[in-house]
Order: structure tokens, then C-alpha cells, then sequence
């Protein structure tokens, strides 16, 4: 049998293939080896797979946030050999898991889009190029965090017309100070931010709204994906909520600019799923 996982650090999305081509799909927990160590893992994976499936994996393909290759992906690689008996493990970052996903062998630019942005050039076989997103801070432009930041920022400064900037009372309750103390003193401060995706979402055919979606995704653009060489001419593929449920703004956008659109996925692993059969 074949395991495949994405990971993110509030779930693990796991597929297992049979030799006589059944599929299971189940989620878990999220593993991030930034913030766990091998036994913590290792006491997950024993949790959730009985001994039986343990012994009969003869391959495992783990994409994960936080897997940096020679560095973090040693945490997952040990968890996964001691729960595990012998098989064949790869472990690589949830950007190839993207690239695999939506470009399957072939060549392209890969996005990620969710509470953070990531994007890769993809020659097929590997990534070749690669625009750091930078963070929340530096960047992420085009993630929920990033909508997030523009939000606060817009109503914190009374950018907003008034009836928009009313319903953000009403219903978010905003206070300043919380805000603040969010962002600056507690941990997490990307997925305070993300989480105003909600509402931007529940509200994008507001005008304001509506702008400011196209202005982080614009950014996100120009920023990240018109840097890569020949990005006129290569298929652009996106994988992520928020690329998912925005994707009208982002194909609307890339019209403009001249653009070529593949795959929008709100998730990678079915993805990964078809590209693993192929490639067996």
C-alpha cells in the first residue's frame, strides 16, 4: 500500500491506496515539525493507523508546512520510520505537494493561497525558482491574512463609506486595543488576521470589498508570480480557500494582465492522489 499525506499545522489530510486500487481518505490532526517533536508524531501516527496497515505501507509520500528538507523533515522522517516497518519515505515541503497537485509532470507556476501565500516555478520533475512569500509582515500578499491587514487597516482609519464601516461594528465589534493586542503581544497573529476572511467573503459584492480583493490579489500578481521568467507564456495553478473561492477575482485579474489560468483546488490532495497513481 501506498500512504500520501498534507499536512498544515491544524490537519493532515491522508490518502491510502491499495495495491487492487481502493482508495481511503481520512483527516487528522495537523503534524508541523516546527512546533512538534518525532515522539509527538510518532504517538499520532500509531494512534491513528492499526498495526495491520502499519505493516502493509510500502511507501510513503508526506508533504508538509514546516518540512524543510535536511533541516525540520528529519522530525517527520523518524516518527515515520519508528511507527512504520520499512517502507520507502518521502518527505518534502507542501509547495512540491502543490506543484505535484496541480502540475502533475508538467510545466508551470505554482500558487498556494490560503491563510499564507506561496508560489514556485515547476519544470515538471522539481522547483526551479522560487519567490519568497515572505510572511505576514514582509508579504503573503493575497492571503487571508493580507485581505485581513487591509481590513483593520481600512476601518482603524476610516477609509470605509459609512454604512460599510457600520455593519464592521455591528457585527465584528471591533475595538482597537484588541486589535492591537492581537496582532502585536499574541501568538498567532496570521490567523487572527485570516480569520476576517469570513466576513470579506460574506460580503465581496460590496463595492469597497469587492476593491479590496482585487487589490491583494493584484498584488499577490505582480509581486510573486510576474517575476518568474517566461510567466506570460506559463500555465499559473492555484491551490488554497482562498484561491478557491476567489477564484472569479483572480481569473478576471489574470485576463487583464494576459494570463493563463490552470487548476484552481481548494485543497491538494486529490491532486496528489492522481499524481502519485500515475507515477507508481
Amino acid at each position: 500500500m501506498i500512504l500520501i499525506a498534507d499536512s498544515g499545522s491544524s490537519k493532515t489530510d491522508w490518502v491510502l491506496l491499495s495495491s487492487q486500487g481502493q482508495t481511503e481518505t481520512f483527516e487528522t490532526p495537523g503534524i508541523n515539525p516546527f512546533f512538534q517533536e518525532s515522539r509527538e508524531v510518532k504517538a499520532l501516527l500509531v494512534n491513528t493507523f492499526p498495526s495491520q496497515t502499519r505493516a502493509s505501507v510500502k511507501q510513503i509520500f508526506f508533504y508538509g508546512a514546516g518540512c524543510i528538507k535536511g533541516k525540520t523533515d528529519k522530525v517527520v522522517i523518524d516518527a515515520l520510520q519508528q511507527a512504520f516497518q520499512g517502507p520507502a519515505i518521502e518527505v518534502a515541503d507542501d509547495m512540491l505537494g502543490a506543484a505535484r497537485a496541480l502540475l502533475g509532470n508538467r510545466e508551470g507556476i505554482a500558487c498556494i493561497l490560503g491563510t499564507g501565500t506561496n508560489s514556485c516555478y515547476y519544470d515538471g520533475h522539481g522547483i526551479v525558482d522560487k519567490v519568497p512569500p515572505l510572511g505576514f509582515i514582509l508579504g503573503d500578499e493575497g492571503s487571508g491574512a493580507y485581505m485581513g491587514k487591509m481590513l483593520l487597516n481600512s476601518y482603524f482609519k476610516r477609509a470605509f463609506p459609512a454604512g460599510l464601516e457600520e455593519k464592521i461594528r455591528s457585527e465584528l465589534k471591533l475595538e482597537l486595543s484588541e486589535a492591537l493586542n492581537h496582532i502585536y503581544r499574541e501568538e498567532y497573529p496570521s490567523r487572527y488576521l485570516a480569520s476576517f476572511s469570513h466576513f470579506i467573503a460574506e460580503n465581496q459584492k460590496h463595492p469597497a470589498i469587492a476593491n479590496l480583493i482585487k487589490r491583494s490579489l493584484t498584488d499577490f500578481f505582480e509581486k510573486n508570480i510576474e517575476h518568474y521568467a517566461n510567466h506570460n507564456s506559463q500555465e499559473i495553478s492555484f491551490v488554497g480557500s482562498i484561491a478557491y473561492y476567489y477564484r472569479n477575482f483572480i481569473e478576471e485579474i489574470a485576463r487583464k494582465k494576459l494570463l493563463v489560468i490552470g487548476k484552481i483546488l481548494p485543497k491538494p490532495i486529490g491532486g496528489l492522489k492522481e499524481y502519485h497513481i500515475k507515477n507508481l
